[in-house]
């Protein structure tokens, strides 16, 4: 009788520790709304107060900027890039996990330490490389720079995915008649739908925030991604917060929308339950 009491003690506590992170984690978040519809006196004045006076003002001042064109920009890349490397990072987990080969095996520990490298370890010799192609200032370069980044650790994600995924089910399009590239594509991926919604979030929330590959690659300003673009509305001597605020108000948006679109997938993949 009394270990059910405990339990709901126990219970409670986890929901209450929980409660408070999220709380901790979303409170930025809803500062940084705030802050975008106070003026430029409020925001040092109360930082930390709701606004005197709800106004759209900065929301104004951060589209003026040209914000319709970065997150144009921002969209291109990240869909462009994700594609790529769900596309790939497919083919490749998918072959190394049904290979018996050791020289498969060597490719797939290969590609884990090509995951870890760091990613500013690269950053001379790949400018070197991306500006000799003629791709700088080029949404279609700096598509496959991503595409290049997100691939090992999409396919360590595919691999772990399709070493328990039921070969009968492969089996049995085979025996229908379905030839590799059949079954991968009419019965593997489509099956796949947990596994793809991990990585697609993953790989969009990194590439749509990324900014020191954006800023060396793309300085024309019809080029500019989102988190390159806000950077104007900071001055060398002064800074508009109001509508850096409302910037990345409007930046934050996508993601969020694109979690709550796939967050029953993603969390059934991280749960294991998508298998």
């Amino acid at each position: 009788m009394t270990t059910a009491p405990r339990f709901r003690a126990v219970q409670l506590l986890l929901y209450g520790g929980v409660g408070l992170w999220s709380a901790f984690v979303l409170m930025p978040i809803a500062w940084m709304v705030f802050a975008a519809f106070k003026t430029r006196r409020e925001i040092f004045t109360d930082p930390l107060g709701m606004p005197q006076t709800w106004t759209f003002d900065s929301f104004e001042r951060a589209w003026g900027v040209g914000l319709g064109q970065f997150m144009f920009n921002s969209i291109v890349v990240t869909t462009g890039a994700v594609f790529i490397i769900i596309l790939v990072s497919g083919l490749a987990a998918y072959a190394i996990a049904r290979s018996t080969s050791m020289w498969m095996k060597l490719l797939y520990l290969l590609i884990v330490a090509g995951f870890a490298v760091p990613n500013t370890a690269v950053i001379v010799p790949l400018y070197q490389m991306v500006t000799a192609a003629n791709f700088s200032n080029s949404l279609f370069g700096i598509i496959w720079v991503y595409a290049a980044y997100g691939i090992p650790f999409t396919t360590i994600l595919f691999f772990s995915f399709f070493l328990d995924f039921p070969r009968e089910l492969e089996e049995a399009a085979r025996l229908d008649g379905c030839r590799p590239w059949a079954v991968f594509f009419r019965v593997v991926m489509p099956l796949s739908g947990p596994a793809i919604a991990s990585a697609a979030i993953f790989q969009a929330v990194f590439i749509w925030n990324e900014f020191l590959l954006a800023l060396l690659l793309l300085t024309q300003p019809d080029r500019k991604t989102l988190p390159v673009g806000i950077l104007q509305l900071q001055g060398e001597f002064t800074s508009d917060w109001p509508a850096v605020m409302a910037g990345l108000s409007i930046a934050t948006m996508p993601i969020i929308l694109i979690f709550l679109l796939l967050q029953r997938s993603f969390v059934r993949s991280l749960a294991g339950l998508g298998k």
